[in-house]
């Protein structure tokens, strides 16, 4: 107890480094979460600009234009190639269906011999996520049609209106009460930066630390007191873990108070779940520490060290940029950080509506990799610290 009590004086003489590492950054992390707060992730669909042009003019070709501008903005298009050009290079239009001349008599004499329907001429806007479902929503009712002139009708009007009752015949729907409320945006923002803060301001602390023990002076002083090498490993450890909730709990007591008491009555399972996502990134911070710490690598490069290790384990955690926006290679990448595992579990709990095993069991395996690296980065650490007491490495 002593050897720790030691240990945190040495770290008390840092206090600046703690200061802007663990106070400024955890500041930062609540303020940058903040306009995020109370809102929630929702699906909400989009009116999308579409233009029909009907080269047919048929009971049919009216029919499937109607549905087409059903809910979204229909926009009028001159009949030139110019102005077709001209929407879709501007993206004045988001989807564009050209129906040629004679679709519907020609729909409905291939329904009638079995052969295959004339096609459709659609371009779609990269821009517009939605526009490919509207080019789906047209190949089906198209699709719709031509199932309905195959069973023998051949009028237009009759086919339209049939195809058009059955698209509007709903199921039957049962709401279904949730057995929690999803997390808002702000608690998720706050914790993904986190990181940042986390990994910075222990990789520093514990850096430092290691670097004053192992210093000729007070490392001989260690060596001639009468304690045992496993003491003060111990005593280390427990110094390390100390620091790491020490730093965890800063950060969850200021995101707590001013993003986390809302959900504390409304979701508290899914908010145990992302504050626990926020103490294995401090475990697995604790243990670079540590390795880190075993190089003696001085005061300048362990600051250069934990800004850039917290930057780059924020942005893999998706911190910075949401992780399905970033490139393939990038992507496979993350997989080799825990805070990517962190960030997939912390994801899963904000969306978390059923409380059971079978919802749990993904998150916790998603926390139970993230804490395998921090065990086997610790383990690598207590190996380098092996062969330096052994005499196999020079510092």
């Amino acid at each position: 107890m002593s050897i720790c009590r030691t240990h945190l004086k040495i770290l008390a003489g840092h206090r600046i480094y703690i200061l802007i590492y663990l106070g400024m950054l955890s500041v930062f992390a609540l303020l940058i979460a903040l306009p995020y707060a109370g809102s929630q992730t929702v699906f909400t669909a989009e009116a999308v600009k579409v233009a029909v042009v009907d080269h047919d003019g048929s009971a049919l070709s009216r029919a499937l234009r109607s549905r087409i501008e059903d809910g979204n903005v229909p926009v009028e298009l001159a009949d030139s190639d110019d102005a077709i050009q001209d929407a879709l290079a501007r993206d004045t239009v988001s989807y564009l269906l050209i129906i040629p001349e004679g679709w519907g008599e020609g729909l409905v004499q291939a329904a009638q011999a079995g052969s295959a329907a004339p096609d459709l001429s659609s371009a779609i806007s990269y821009q517009s996520g939605q526009a490919h479902l509207i080019d789906l929503e047209a190949t089906s009712y198209a699709d719709a049609l031509y199932g309905l002139a195959a069973s023998g009708t051949t009028d237009q009007a009759e086919l339209a209106a049939s195809a058009d009752k059955a698209w509007q015949d709903d199921a039957e729907v049962q709401m279904v009460a949730a057995e929690a409320t999803p997390l808002s945006d702000g608690v998720i923002v706050a914790a993904l930066f986190s990181s940042y803060s986390l990994f910075s301001s222990i990789t520093i602390a514990i850096s430092l630390l290691m670097d004053a023990i192992h210093k000729p002076a007070i490392e001989g002083r260690l060596l001639a007191a009468p304690t045992t090498r496993r003491a003060r490993n111990r005593a280390l450890f427990g110094t390390c873990a100390a620091v790491a909730l020490i730093a965890w709990g800063v950060n969850v007591a200021l995101q707590f108070v001013f993003l986390g008491t809302g959900a504390l009555a409304s979701s508290p399972v899914q908010l145990a779940l992302v504050y626990l996502g926020m103490l294995v990134n401090a475990l697995c911070a604790a243990g670079i520490g540590y390795l880190i710490g075993q190089f003696r690598i001085g005061e300048n490069a362990a600051n250069a060290f934990a800004n850039v290790l917290g930057m780059v384990m924020s942005f893999l955690g998706g911190a910075w940029v949401s992780l399905p926006a970033l490139p393939d290679g990038v992507r496979a990448l993350a997989h080799f950080t825990p805070t990517y595992w962190v960030s997939e579990a912390t994801g899963a709990a904000q969306t978390l509506t059923e409380v059971d095993a079978h919802a749990l069991l993904p998150i916790f395996e998603d926390f139970g990799i993230a804490l395998l690296f921090a065990c086997a980065i610790a383990l690598a650490g207590m190996a380098l610290a092996a062969r330096r007491a052994e005499g196999g490495i020079q510092a």
